[in-house]
């Protein structure tokens, strides 16, 4: 998250220390787990009427999911925590041996070993993360399957409705945030470093930026149709 926000706020990578401590992620990361959760309940019925017509049924009984109430809040407070603990536990273990400096590169220097220009551990950085989007689209199709033929009619009326017209406006506004992000984090990284060497020198920084562009085009649109709905 934080290298995401430095896109708008320039030194925001400087708090990583913190999110990647033990307290952070006992604290900070849990926060930002949960603040991420109420963003995604802010956008998901608005993302969903942009889904074609008859998937959107199918979809919104998928992200949906179960239905939390009469459940014990503590209860579920308490799974909150211990899920976000160990997702932000995972992620930080991975950085120690896929970043240089890290205890797992120092316990393990033949991560350091030069292959085609780049060391090991890069490409155990950036192919565990194309890893994870293959099994992540993976277990989104399962899951699409998955969900019972009679969930497959129109959405319910929590979703808000779009015409072509409203759609082409919505790609719009999320594409020129994209790119405005992708934009800005480039020449800013540019007018640092004065020069691009190899292509992961800047994929990794327009893809901050496209991230972070992304991020504020969903808030401004899932904001606008929560105002448009009165929801």
């Amino acid at each position: 998250m934080t290298y995401f926000a430095d896109t708008a706020l320039p030194g925001a990578m400087l708090f990583g220390d913190v999110t990647h401590s033990l307290p952070g992620i006992l604290t900070v990361d849990v926060a930002i787990a949960a603040a991420l959760v109420a963003v995604w309940l802010m956008v998901r019925e608005p993302l969903l009427a942009l889904a074609p017509g008859r998937w959107q049924g199918r979809v919104h009984t998928l992200v949906r999911g179960e239905n939390w109430r009469g459940r014990n809040p503590a209860s579920l407070a308490a799974r909150f925590y211990v899920s976000a603990v160990v997702g932000a536990t995972t992620h930080v273990v991975w950085d120690l041996f896929t970043h240089a400096g890290r205890w797992g590169t120092q316990v393990f220097p033949a991560l350091g070993t030069v292959v085609a220009g780049f060391p090991l551990y890069l490409y155990a950085q950036y192919g565990g993360s194309a890893v994870a989007l293959v099994v992540l689209v993976w277990f989104t199709g399962a899951a699409l399957r998955g969900v019972p033929p009679e969930a497959s009619g129109p959405a319910p009326a929590s979703v808000p409705v779009l015409d072509r017209r409203g759609r082409w406006l919505a790609a719009g506004l999320l594409g020129t945030c994209v790119a405005a992000g992708v934009v800005h984090r480039c020449v800013r990284w540019y007018a640092y470093w004065g020069r691009v060497d190899t292509p992961l020198d800047i994929i990794p920084t327009a893809c901050f930026g496209a991230g972070a562009g992304l991020a504020a085009g969903l808030l401004l649109y899932g904001a606008g149709m929560r105002l448009r709905s009165g929801r």
